[in-house]
């Protein structure tokens, strides 16, 4: 056997290394994680959220890459309606359809929905308090 020849006992030879593809992005894996994503956006953000809801796709969970973000945000302020839920249907929608849609828009209304109602009813609970009649006209004087 000279040098050019392989050692039949020493297995096959090692593929060459072909470059790597590139790390694909990684989706939301269901509904329920669109519906949470969108819960803790909603939980960060008020008034404009356009800051938090670029971190919470692109950086933290990237889920889409900045130009993809750009892209939907320029159609969502494009649409009539708020615009983060319309990125949130838009964004669920391509994911999971109309499930996707559903747990994405959910998701962003619900949880502020709900504690808008407690303290609504707490408010209305304590309604003949001095105190909260005076936070009631100081919420007032403010709107």
């Amino acid at each position: 056997m000279n040098a050019r020849d392989p050692d039949p006992q020493a297995g096959p030879a090692p593929a060459a290394a072909s470059p790597s593809p590139p790390a694909a992005r990684r989706g939301p894996r269901g509904p329920a994680d669109l519906f949470t994503a969108f819960t803790v956006m909603a939980m960060q953000g008020f008034g404009g959220v356009l800051a938090v809801v670029q971190r919470e796709l692109v950086e933290r969970r990237g889920w889409l890459s900045d130009a993809e973000f750009i892209e939907e945000w320029a159609v969502a302020q494009v649409l009539p309606g708020p615009n983060v839920c319309n990125l949130a249907l838009m964004y669920g929608w391509r994911q999971f359809g109309w499930r996707g849609a559903s747990a994405a828009l959910a998701g962003l209304l619900c949880l502020p929905l709900l504690l808008l109602v407690a303290v609504a009813s707490l408010l209305r609970q304590g309604a003949d308090l001095a105190a909260v009649q005076g936070v009631l006209r100081g919420m007032g004087a403010v709107a």
